[in-house]
């Protein structure tokens, strides 16, 4: 299973859409490594996912963990401080997400003036030193984004193996710039692109004999390609699990300081116990697509009575346009194996839960 372990609360960025880490207590971790490794040891096959606010604030405590304790290593991070961390240990880490949102523009004005730059930078100094693992770029799309321009503009930087993307909670809840657009409109401008986006990534199979690594894409055409049914694609109260800094277990990284989303601690659970005490309900399992989809957020499934007022309907009509955008495309991309442009095992993505929630 995999662990997202939350290092610090404590945040280097103040971005629009976050506000620069939680102010729930304790913001940094109570525990001891040895309390960690004691209860990771009972996993079989441990990944442990390195979170925040941001965790290179705390990147003695990250080092001291990966010497400790045997597992595989993701970590989410802003970029800011990929130069701090030593060769030997970026080494160690097979996936690393990077938090950029797009275009300079774009990135700095949801995060803070030069953060594209020293984003882009660093993680390109990363590779220098000698970082061979996944790189993806994890984006958030807050109202206004244009997702085909902004993930294009990832994908032609050249520096990201994979791409994906989550849009800005103010979706759900929060403040909305009516002067702007409406949330129905804005949703319609994104389905739009994403129509363009899906055209693009068939056009680019077909032209460079390889497929892009759109997240969402390639994760749910693998689903129709080998008609499985699939699960909470983010893993989180399944196989994915969010440690605390006080050493309480949330199902969801999102939402820790909910109650229904604590599903156990470190000191009194195994991780096999832990297995759906949290799990998606109605409307999502009643949902002609919710095989392909799993319930995209157990967060906003399980808290939908704190949504505006037709928040879940906004959002679920993203997924469905996405899901019939590559419903539309499955016989192309078929028809592209058969003739070997492109291989099957070329959809076969993530290697393991990687942190990609994967429905945006």
């Amino acid at each position: 299973m995999q662990y997202h372990v939350i290092l610090t609360k404590e945040c280097n960025l103040n971005c629009s859409y976050c506000g620069g880490g939680s102010d729930s207590p304790p913001k940094d971790i109570q525990y001891s490594i040895t309390d960690l490794k004691r209860f990771v040891s009972l996993d079989t096959a441990p990944v442990i996912e390195f979170y925040g606010g941001e965790p290179l604030l705390r990147i003695d405590t990250m080092e001291k963990i990966m010497d400790m304790i045997p597992a595989r290593f993701v970590i989410q991070t802003n970029g800011l401080l990929l130069d701090r961390i030593r060769p030997e240990y970026l080494k160690k880490f097979h996936s690393i997400l990077v938090s950029i949102d797009g275009r300079k523009e774009v990135t700095d004005r949801n995060r803070r003036s030069g953060i594209y730059e020293r984003i882009t930078r660093n993680v390109r100094l990363i590779r220098e030193r000698g970082f061979r693992g996944d790189l993806i770029a994890r984006m958030t799309v807050p109202q206004g984004t244009d997702i085909y321009e902004n993930v294009r503009h990832l994908y032609d930087l050249g520096i990201f193996e994979n791409i994906h993307w989550q849009l800005g909670f103010e979706m759900f809840w929060g403040s909305w710039n009516e002067e702007e657009n409406s949330p129905e409109e804005w949703i319609g401008s994104y389905n739009l692109g994403i129509t363009s986006l899906v055209e693009w990534w068939i056009l680019e199979m077909e032209s460079r004999n390889k497929v892009p690594g759109i997240v969402p894409f390639v994760c749910i055409m693998n689903s129709m390609l080998l008609n499985t049914p699939a699960l909470l694609r983010c893993g989180s109260g399944i196989d994915f699990f969010t440690i605390m800094p006080d050493g309480r277990i949330s199902a969801c990284p999102v939402s820790i300081d909910f109650d229904f989303s604590i599903v156990g601690s470190i000191f009194h659970d195994a991780p096999a116990t832990l297995c759906n005490k949290a799990a998606v309900g109605e409307p999502c399992i009643s949902c002609h697509i919710f095989q392909i989809c799993g319930g995209r957020c157990l967060f906003v499934n399980l808290g939908q009575n704190m949504l505006r007022k037709n928040g879940y309907d906004l959002i679920c009509k993203t997924v469905r346009h996405l899901v019939r955008e590559l419903e539309g495309a499955l016989p192309k991309v078929q028809k592209f194996i058969d003739r070997g442009i492109i291989a099957s095992m070329d959809f076969n993505y993530p290697e393991f839960n990687n942190g990609c929630e994967i429905i945006p």
